[in-house]
């Protein structure tokens, strides 16, 4: 191997916003692009990516890695040309093909079905750059990060990640692990925000689901339903005798889940909701998963009408979700709501462990809304140079 070679590394989008995130990584002989995602709505650059050679002119891309799920990930993947093969992690996949078909009926291209399947820790070599999926941990679950080697050079593209899920331990051992690394691409979604939650980790929220729950007889989680670790954990603080409850939508999601998931992971006992239910719910308690929807509208009105000091809504989103008119609708609706939530994403003083315990000779920070100015938001260690590239740039190793 010629290790005069070099590997070009392109951000097409996601150096100064957080969806939407699209990196290149290539050789004279590969060219390989992970994740290719949509724009958050009214966030930085909203144009639909155009690269030539993948969305449009002859094709010229060997392949392109998914992280995982979330649409500022996989939202613009119907755009690349066919032919060209798309892979990600096999249960993500799942997930993502069930997600598409319930909004079928919303103008949703099911296309998860023909992506190929990841396996962890088994290295997938294209050309001359050999691509290793690796374990991560984020609010979607089954999360990747991609270890890209060539040419005597090793480059991490972490992903969405987090320090405080269900795996720290794992995240701490995988990155202590890593070996050298000459170039590291990491998110900086929390560098820019003033991220200051009551609860630490996703520990902290289960402790906390348990405590509502023995306080209340009818409890409603307002949250993604494809925050799968949250309503597992939600569901681990039922009590035997009283019912988890969601939508056959969201059950669905947990059974493709759990079938992949360690014991003290998997969500317990959910069903999905049916008139059927409604008074064995009322008599014996329950915990409910809600969603936007009239369906959902209907019960929580009911309940806190009738109930009013027996129920609760959970909130566990991002707070920006209270301004969309579904969440509001429900929300008003809730007479007695508490936020219980804590970020899918990396805080700053983890960011700045990892990148101590990692040492990479350079570090990209994407996936976060500035760039200008990171040398003031983070300590860099010394003999790791930060690249502040701008979309478009080519950076060389």
């Amino acid at each position: 191997m010629n290790d005069e070679k070099k590997i070009r590394v392109i951000p097409h989008r996601g150096m100064r916003q957080i969806g939407g995130v699209c990196t290149e990584i290539a050789t004279d002989e590969a060219r390989i692009l992970f994740d290719f995602g949509s724009p958050l709505e009214d966030e930085g650059d909203q144009k639909p990516l155009s690269i030539e050679g993948v969305t449009k002119g002859d094709m010229d891309c060997d392949a392109v890695f998914l992280t995982h799920y979330h649409g500022d990930h996989v939202g613009e993947v119907p755009r690349i040309k066919a032919g060209i093969p798309v892979y990600m992690q096999k249960t993500a996949r799942k997930i993502l093909q069930a997600q598409q078909e319930h909004m079928q009926r919303h103008g949703a291209v099911v296309w998860a079905d023909g992506a190929k399947d990841l396996e962890y820790g088994v290295p997938v070599i294209i050309k001359d750059l050999k691509i290793t999926p690796i374990e991560s941990d984020h609010s979607a679950i089954d999360s990747l990060m991609f270890l890209v080697e060539g040419h005597g050079k090793r480059i991490l593209l972490t992903g969405d990640y987090r320090m405080h899920g269900f795996r720290t331990e794992h995240m701490e051992k995988t990155f202590r692990e890593m070996g050298h690394i000459d170039l590291m691409i990491t998110e900086g979604t929390n560098l820019t925000k003033d991220y200051k939650g009551i609860y630490k980790n996703e520990k902290d929220i289960e402790k906390k689901f348990k405590e509502l729950k023995e306080q209340y007889k009818y409890v409603f989680l307002f949250t993604s339903s494809s925050n799968i670790d949250r309503i597992a954990s939600f569901s681990r603080q039922v009590p035997d005798g009283q019912y988890v409850v969601a939508d056959d939508y969201q059950k669905r999601i947990q059974e493709i889940a759990d079938k992949e998931r360690e014991k003290e992971l998997k969500s317990h006992k959910v069903l999905y909701y049916s008139n059927s239910l409604d008074k064995k719910m009322e008599n014996g308690g329950f915990g409910m998963v809600v969603r936007s929807g009239g369906v959902f509208r209907k019960i929580v009105k009911k309940y806190f009408e009738q109930y009013p000091g027996d129920t609760i809504m959970i909130y566990s989103m991002w707070s920006g979700y209270r301004s969309l008119d579904g969440v509001k609708e429900i929300l008003e609706i809730a007479k007695n709501v508490e936020t219980v939530h804590v970020s899918g994403h990396i805080t700053k003083e983890d960011l700045e462990h990892v990148i101590d315990i990692v040492g990479p000779e350079k570090l990209m920070i994407h996936h976060t809304l500035s760039n200008d100015d990171q040398e003031k938001r983070i300590m860099i260690p010394i003999g790791t140079e930060l690249v502040c590239a701008k979309d478009g740039t080519t950076i060389e190793l």
